[in-house]
């Protein structure tokens, strides 16, 4: 039988790594020099994302809720500085719908992994 998270190691993982893909090649390259820290801030937050999932995935109990609701916050705030970049019209509209429906499959996992931990510690 599978532990809990063998789900989530490389199904996350994958998607995370695509999403930094997408990010780095499509957005982040387009973003004009007068945007930078919007720039960084992406790519900065897209790294922390990975590392945060990392954590989650090798620890247990109390500590793996901790780094999944930080990764519920790092999603959110991608989730705005994405917002942002579409306000400003940096970036086609086609090219971001794109990267939030990506970001979309990520937070669904990861509520979905919240969710599961919370029934198992009942």
């Amino acid at each position: 039988m599978k532990k809990s998270n063998d789900i989530y190691d490389f199904t996350i993982y994958n998607k995370v790594c695509d999403f930094n893909d997408y990010v780095r090649i499509n957005i982040a390259n387009s973003i004009p020099s007068i945007y930078r820290d919007i720039r960084i801030h992406l790519l900065d937050e897209c790294y922390i994302l990975v590392s945060l999932l990392f954590s989650a995935i090798y620890n247990k109990g109390n500590i793996r809720m901790k780094y999944l609701v930080d990764l519920k916050i790092k999603l959110s705030l991608i989730n705005m500085l994405i917002d942002n970049i579409n306000n400003y019209k940096i970036i086609k509209g086609k090219t971001i719908n794109a990267a939030i429906s990506k970001l979309a499959i990520i937070k669904n996992i990861i509520y979905g992994w919240i969710i599961n931990e919370e029934k198992e510690k009942k």
